[in-house]
C-alpha cells in the first residue's frame, strides 16, 4: 500500500523488490502462489511476467496467479509462463465471466 492507497506497479524492478520484501516479512524462502493483483496498464504484462518467470526459475515463487485481467491479458501472460490461478469477479450480479473468461480459461485451466 502506498500513502494514497494500493500501488499498481508491474515493472520488473518493483515486482522483484515486492517479492523480496514479502519473503523477508514472512521469513520464508519461497512463496507458493504469487498473484498479480491488479494489472499495471503502463507496463506490458509480458515485462511483468518475464520477471515473475525469472523468480520462479530462482525458486522464489512456485506458482503465478493473476487477478481481474481481461482474456487478452491472460492469454499474453500465459504465453510467457503458465498461470496456475485466475481470480475474477463472478456472482449473481456480475456474470460477464461466463461469456468472456470461462470459455477462454477452459483452454488452459481446469474449471
Amino acid at each position: 500500500m502506498g500513502p494514497g492507497g494500493p500501488v499498481i506497479n508491474g515493472t520488473p524492478a518493483f515486482v522483484r523488490s515486492s517479492l523480496e520484501a514479502s519473503l523477508q516479512r514472512l521469513d520464508v524462502d519461497y512463496i507458493d502462489l504469487y498473484y498479480i493483483i491488479r494489472i499495471d496498464t503502463k507496463t506490458p504484462i509480458e515485462d511483468t511476467m518475464e520477471e515473475l518467470k525469472q523468480l520462479v526459475e530462482e525458486g522464489k515463487i512456485k506458482y503465478i496467479g493473476i487477478s481481474e485481467a481481461s482474456p487478452e491479458t491472460i492469454r499474453r501472460a500465459h504465453a510467457i509462463h503458465p498461470l496456475t490461478a485466475v481470480q475474477i469477479e463472478w456472482s449473481l450480479w456480475t456474470r460477464d465471466a461466463e461469456e468472456e473468461i470461462f470459455p477462454f480459461a477452459g483452454l488452459f485451466f481446469y474449471l
